[in-house]
């Protein structure tokens, strides 16, 4: 049987949350996840797929990241302001 294969390209929006000391740090480390899965990853899909009856197999699949990181949120605190009344 001949199987045929597909490539489609679909649009994400991720929502990456760093622990770090400063907001430059976390920044640079977002790229780091946003990498293609790997073949450990792909094989679980289509284990996963396979065992609800979806006979279709992922080849390969990879991410591109269109732009900078976007700071959502924070609880970083401001600079420390002296007490009061010194």
């Amino acid at each position: 049987m001949h199987l045929n294969e597909y490539v489609y390209e679909v649009k994400l929006r991720a929502v990456v949350r760093v622990r770090a000391a400063d907001e430059e740090v976390a920044r640079k480390v977002v790229p780091t996840v946003l990498g293609s899965p790997g073949t450990v990853e792909i094989e679980l899909a289509n284990q996963n797929n396979a065992s609800i009856g979806q006979t279709a197999t992922v080849t390969d699949v990879d991410f591109v990241q269109e732009n900078e990181a976007k700071l959502l949120k924070t609880n970083a605190a401001g600079p420390e302001e002296p007490p009061s009344g010194a």
